[in-house]
């Protein structure tokens, strides 16, 4: 679980669990594939950070379409958006910068840089007999 901050407002979010359909759904708004949008999210992708703040809201009961995200109806900036672990700040991400312009040129991250949707580490294994 992660606390994620939109715009103020504090939200619990399950990392862990991403249905089908929610991959589906993410596909479909976002116009990537699912693989796409989890690389894309710890990278600073616009486009997918509107997806995660979508698929939040959706868990939360707020059926906000994310085509409104994307527009702009929806209103959103990426300073509006924090992701932390639960017990705290999340150890693993960049501390904030307080120049928007100092080092790499990036703000402070908004995205959820330890905490993209988990892949299954299940692997497909053949075997052979030789």
């Amino acid at each position: 679980m992660v606390k994620v901050t939109i715009g103020g407002e504090v939200f619990s979010f399950d990392n862990e669990r991403y249905p089908i359909s929610e991959a589906i759904a993410l596909e479909e708004g976002l116009g990537m594939t699912y693989g796409e949008w989890q690389a894309a999210l710890p990278r600073g992708s616009a486009k997918a950070l509107a997806g995660f703040v979508w698929l939040v809201l959706k868990r939360d009961g707020r059926e906000t379409p994310l085509a409104d995200i994307l527009s702009g109806k929806f209103p959103l900036n990426e300073d509006d958006v924090r992701v932390e672990a639960e017990g705290g700040p999340d150890p693993t991400a960049a501390p904030p910068s307080s120049d928007a312009t100092a080092g790499s040129g990036s703000g402070p991250s908004p995205r959820p840089s330890a905490t993209p949707p988990r892949r299954s580490t299940r692997s497909r294994s053949t075997s052979s007999t030789t």
